[in-house]
């Protein structure tokens, strides 16, 4: 066999053996914030809550590495809009207006929105007028922002001088603690997060019942896949156990 025949298999061989090893799939880039427990934080350099899981399942299931990537929340639409990220897990509510820009998948966690106070707060609100006597904190690009904005603001419930907003809640909280604010807007389900930080409680709960979704590019490859995943979850009880495991 000449010279020129023996390379010609090598080459060939070697093309074989390349065409028949398994492919790495591409890494799943995760948006999430990280600064909304018990669904995302940071304790002692882990990410762990809800959607730390919940990632980690999806993932599993898609049998796909990933990465998650800490963003503000507000930065989460625009990411994934740009293809910085896949896809965002991070307590995100479904909604008409997100639904025009992103997809969703079915939601996995149903959410009300609560008026917080601290704990020994002189604050009463026994409805939604009377929120009108306060100065109310939210979180930027949050659906309390918007409940806000049409509930309170745009019916002149409240002024515009009677609204801080904060790039998250942590800054919020700092703010009701030290009185430049008298309540915070929020998930109802924040208060847990956070009341072991600071003395909080719920004063008022506003009953709108919203639904977390993951988000996703409009035109992602990996949709169907993360909606059949999570149907899987919901269905076996997993995503239950995932939930009951963070919030109590």
């Amino acid at each position: 066999m000449s010279l020129r025949m023996q390379f010609l298999l090598i080459v060939l061989a070697g093309l074989i053996l390349a065409a028949c090893s398994p492919k790495e799939k591409p890494t799943l880039k995760i948006g999430m914030n990280m600064n909304f427990p018990p669904f995302g934080s940071e304790v002692d350099g882990a990410y762990v809550g809800v959607d730390v899981d919940l990632a980690h399942k999806i993932a599993e299931k898609l049998e796909q590495p990933y990465e998650i990537i800490d963003l503000d929340f507000d930065n989460l639409i625009p990411a994934i809009l740009s293809g910085k990220i896949d896809i965002a897990i991070s307590a995100m509510s479904i909604t008409e207006e997100r639904s025009r820009q992103i997809e969703f998948t079915q939601g996995y966690y149903t959410v009300n929105q609560a008026v917080i106070t601290k704990t020994d707060s002189p604050v009463k609100i026994n409805s939604i007028n009377e929120i009108a006597n306060y100065n109310v904190g939210v979180t930027s690009g949050t659906t309390a922002l918007k409940w806000v904005e049409e509930k309170l603001l745009m019916k002149d419930l409240i002024t515009i001088d009677q609204l801080l907003i904060y790039p998250d809640m942590d800054e919020a909280l700092q703010d009701l603690m030290k009185g430049q604010i008298d309540i915070v807007i929020n998930d109802e389900v924040a208060i847990q997060g956070y009341e072991d930080k600071y003395p909080i409680t719920n004063k008022f709960l506003i009953e709108n019942g919203e639904s977390y979704g993951i988000a996703m590019h409009a035109e992602g490859p990996y949709n169907q896949k993360i909606k059949a995943a999570l149907q899987d979850l919901l269905d076996s009880g997993e995503m239950k156990s995932i939930i009951q495991t963070h919030i109590q």
